[in-house]
């Protein structure tokens, strides 16, 4: 019997939609369903303060603070330290209702700073101030500059995030700023990012924190919507923000850094890929950093975050970025471009310093992986280098590569190939389990024959 073309492209139908809906009943949960937030109340002081850069350069600071009761002014007061005179700046108050209570968040802006001086700060909702806390800018003079860079946060309650960032302050208590990749809270509620605060409190009241959206800070829906509360946090998206795209881009020393948010759904981000190459082509600056949240490269799946790569991986290679900053897949991660057999610029880097671990794909793309650890990175710019450094939790060197430029060429100098890599299972059992294994072991036996 002859089956017509009709009914065969109408069982191909039939089949697609069962199919689709067997998935979207596995996951309707994973991508649809917010979980209710629990009930919650501030106190009047204010609290979670939140220094960060500002939109006006190098030189410009914001902070942010929430609090609870009534509030009907938001100011900052200040003064150089060593100096007698004292500013105020009234500031802005944004009242939010949430599921479990509500909340002002507030920021502020600092006004005609200096390099090389330091401030004490408090900030005043009505006749309640926080605690005094203080800063230093960075000297005019120095060609270098260094900066912490994490992946996900991404806490349980009670965590360990807290021990592990102060042991980053203590080591390295000299860097400009901290940047993190997205994920900086578990899910957008009360509870987790009061978690998220205390994981940074003694770092984020006396180094500016540079901070991309993570899916976790997003509400799930068929349109996807960034929780109000994360733009107020992060004060420089109030502003930065282009066609609803929350991005930012800031020239600090001989260095542009750019931040995206990859979480916006694939049609929404052809508006942010114009304001990437409009940001790429006005820098003059020799070097250009980019942070966002989803690998371009996945070490999930080759298919993973595809629409991210075809968006903005050409805009990096053309305008010549020169680091490329990522989080969102669990584990640690370095790639290369390779040009004529050689390594190149752009290099991209996946971390994170959350306590869960993700399955690895060993992309054969990559140079470098690490399994069930948290990692850190302290990045070192100078004036013909950038000098990255990825460590364990424990302190321990796990990847050592510097970028070399001068006006011919871009080296690449790898200086990590006597660290052991740590391929430990990451929780898998059975089949899965098996599968690792068998991929870590091809993977080690190509590096050793490299």
């Amino acid at each position: 019997m002859r089956i017509s073309k009709k009914k065969i492209v109408w069982g191909i139908v039939l089949i697609l939609l069962i199919a689709g809906g067997v998935i979207c009943k596995k996951r309707w949960g994973v991508w649809f369903h917010n979980k209710p937030e629990p009930e919650y109340v501030l106190t009047d002081k204010p609290q979670r303060v939140i220094l960060t850069f500002g939109n006006e350069g190098e030189l410009s600071r914001n902070v942010s603070w929430v609090c609870g009761g009534v509030s009907r002014q938001a100011r900052l007061e200040y003064t150089q330290i060593g100096s007698e005179d004292t500013i105020w700046v009234d500031g802005v108050s944004k009242f939010f209702k949430t599921l479990g209570g509500f909340c002002y968040a507030n920021w502020a802006k600092f006004k005609h700073l200096s390099y090389g001086k330091s401030y004490s700060y408090r900030v005043w909702n009505d006749g309640r101030a926080s605690n005094w806390y203080s800063f230093s800018m960075q000297p005019d003079s120095v060609d270098r500059f260094s900066f912490i860079f994490v992946g996900d946060v991404q806490d349980t309650l009670k965590g360990k995030t807290r021990n592990f960032m102060e042991n980053i302050r203590h080591r390295f208590p000299h860097v400009a700023f901290y940047a993190f990749a997205g994920d900086f809270i578990e899910r957008p509620m009360n509870c987790y990012w009061e978690e998220a605060y205390q994981s940074v409190d003694s770092i984020a009241i006396c180094y500016p924190l540079i901070v991309s959206p993570g899916n976790h800070e997003y509400k799930k829906g068929i349109v996807r919507v960034l929780e109000e509360r994360f733009p107020y946090a992060f004060s420089y998206l109030l502003e930065s923000r282009y066609k609803d795209n929350h991005v930012f881009s800031i020239d600090y020393k001989d260095a542009t850094i750019i931040t995206l948010d990859s979480n916006r759904d694939p049609w929404l981000q052809f508006s942010q890929r114009e304001w990437l190459e409009e940001a790429l082509k006005a820098s003059d600056k020799k070097w250009k950093i980019v942070m966002l949240h989803h690998p371009l490269y996945s070490i999930k799946g080759t298919l993973n975050n595809i629409t991210v790569r075809w968006m903005y991986d050409s805009l990096f290679r053309k305008y010549g970025v020169d680091l490329v900053l990522q989080g969102h897949e669990h584990n640690y991660a370095r790639m290369t471009t390779k040009q004529d057999d050689e390594m190149t610029t752009p290099v991209f880097l996946v971390s994170h310093a959350s306590p869960k671990g993700y399955r690895l794909s060993f992309n054969e793309k990559y140079d470098r992986f690490g399994t069930n650890h948290r990692f850190y990175q302290h990045i070192e710019v100078g004036e013909d280098t950038i000098h990255i450094r990825a460590f364990l939790e424990d302190n321990s060197l796990y990847d050592d590569l510097r970028i070399v430029k001068d006006d011919s060429e871009i080296q690449i100098i790898d200086e990590s190939r006597s660290i052991p890599e740590i391929l430990e299972m990451p929780g898998l059992k059975g089949k899965k389990a098996e599968e690792f294994k068998q991929n870590a072991a091809k993977w080690l036996k190509r590096k050793s024959v490299q």
